[in-house]
């Protein structure tokens, strides 16, 4: 399989989800006591929530704040965030899968260790890997990226593309996977992951001044019942994700790309 070491990847997340636990925080610093010394930088924030809810009086729209910590790395370029219901692990210095993988082992160890936290079934897991790909020296985006994934060309010469999007979710063998291909947005981390620990870290980049795509790939799986949490199941799975995915991004490149990101 071809390997491209220097794939213009700007952002990747790991996830494990499993049922809501009561009373979260008082959790927070045993798991922090466990794992300071490679992520001793904690954060908290609260981030608004809506939910719809079915009543007599019709569909009632609400809303609830929902809090985040998040331990990051001294040179704050990895970290774990947790909430009452999923574990993650996020970085914008991913070398390998091995190293991500031994990173998310450890820290799920850890955090299944905390006394009393009583986490013995799991709901989902998921990786999501973000590119960044910008196009230089006269080159163009169909350089790099198959025709494909690319938004379609105007049929009228009076046209010129300024911003477009490829967006699909496919069924794997193993679970569901969107792929968004944005040409040119506004954006360089689709608007869903820009919370305000991504910005705290300082990982939002500047926008490119010449042409670009954002390919984001998410990749999960959502058991139909809770499966037992084994942390060799969690890395198998993540690995299986990873797997698959790699296969979508390196098919959504050129020969041209492949040899550059080689």
């Amino acid at each position: 399989m071809t390997t491209l070491k220097n794939a213009p990847l700007i952002y990747t997340l790991g996830m494990i989800q499993f049922p809501k636990v009561p009373g979260i925080e008082r959790f927070i610093d045993l798991f922090l006591d466990k794992i300071r010394n490679e992520y001793p930088l904690a954060d908290e924030v609260k981030v608004p929530v809506f939910n719809a809810d079915f009543s007599p009086q019709g569909i009632q729209i609400g809303q609830h704040e929902s809090r985040l910590w998040q331990f990051m790395s001294v040179e704050r370029k990895w970290g774990f965030i947790l909430t009452e219901q999923a574990l993650c692990l996020h970085t914008v210095d991913y070398r390998d899968f091995p190293n991500f993988s031994n990173r998310f082992q450890k820290g799920l160890e850890a955090f299944l260790k905390v006394p009393g936290i009583g986490i013995d079934w799991m709901t989902a897991i998921g990786i999501r890997y973000a590119n960044l790909v910008v196009t230089k020296d006269n080159h163009t985006l169909k350089d790099y990226l198959d025709s494909w994934v690319l938004p379609t060309e105007p049929p009228r010469s009076q046209l010129s593309i300024i911003e477009g999007a490829y967006v699909a979710r496919y069924k794997t063998d193993i679970g569901e996977l969107r792929l968004q291909s944005m040409r040119n947005p506004q954006y360089t981390l689709p608007p869903e992951l820009q919370s305000p620990l991504i910005v705290k870290n300082g990982w939002i980049q500047s926008r490119p001044e010449t042409d670009f795509a954002l390919v984001d790939i998410d990749h999960s799986i959502t058991f139909s019942q809770p499966a037992s949490m084994k942390t060799k199941d969690v890395l198998k799975h993540l690995k299986e994700l990873r797997e698959i995915s790699k296969e979508v991004f390196i098919s959504v490149g050129t020969k041209f790309s492949h040899a550059t990101w080689r």
